[in-house]
């Protein structure tokens, strides 16, 4: 399957690159080559579309929400208008439960809105990835490192990058798939 893959370079991007490497016909656009989605003007068809590029962050959203409304709502735009007739896995995030809290919970919400009116496309609502080396940051890298900034009484859903690649290779060649869908455990944890 020849297979596009958005924000190949990110955390979940480089596991799913080098998950499917070996059995698709991959090509990547991330920013940490220069590549913005805003700006890129895409010529090539493809069967499948992994859109994964995007800003995450809750606390860091609130500091810029017109970035992460850019980021995620507006090149998600770009890409379900020009790739209409192609289905896209897009990341979603499990924040989408609750958009009106913050701007990144509310970008994915409306994310999710873009992507049922333009075609058969499947979001990837992310719970609380997690792995050995977490993304630089985020939660569970303050947490292993002693860095948490706040304390909470919130539960979260961790699941781990292998688990993310296994639901997103299983999820390839499920086309009667639309709409959304929890990427999770399923075993919340209180923090």
């Amino acid at each position: 399957m020849k297979i596009l893959i958005t924000g190949h370079k990110g955390f979940i991007g480089s596991a799913i690159w080098n998950r499917l490497k070996d059995s698709h016909q991959l090509f990547g656009i991330d920013k940490k080559d220069g590549n913005d989605i805003l700006d890129y003007v895409f010529k090539d068809d493809y069967d499948l579309i992994i859109h994964l590029a995007g800003l995450s962050g809750v606390r860091e959203s609130i500091k810029d929400p017109s970035a992460y409304w850019f980021n995620n709502v507006e090149a998600g735009r770009k890409l379900f208008e020009r790739y209409k007739d192609t289905r896209i896995l897009y990341a979603s995030s499990s924040t989408v439960y609750e958009p009106h809290l913050n701007p990144y919970a509310a970008s994915k919400y409306m994310l999710e809105e873009l992507a049922a009116c333009h075609g058969e496309n499947l979001g990837l609502r992310f719970h609380t990835v997690w792995s050995e080396k977490p993304r630089k940051g985020m939660f569970v890298d303050k947490l292993l490192n002693g860095n948490l900034e706040y304390v909470t009484n919130h539960y979260r859903d961790f699941v781990h990058i292998e688990d993310v690649c296994d639901a997103i290779e299983i999820l390839l060649d499920k086309d009667y798939l639309k709409g959304y869908i929890d990427i999770g455990s399923g075993m919340p944890v209180k923090i």
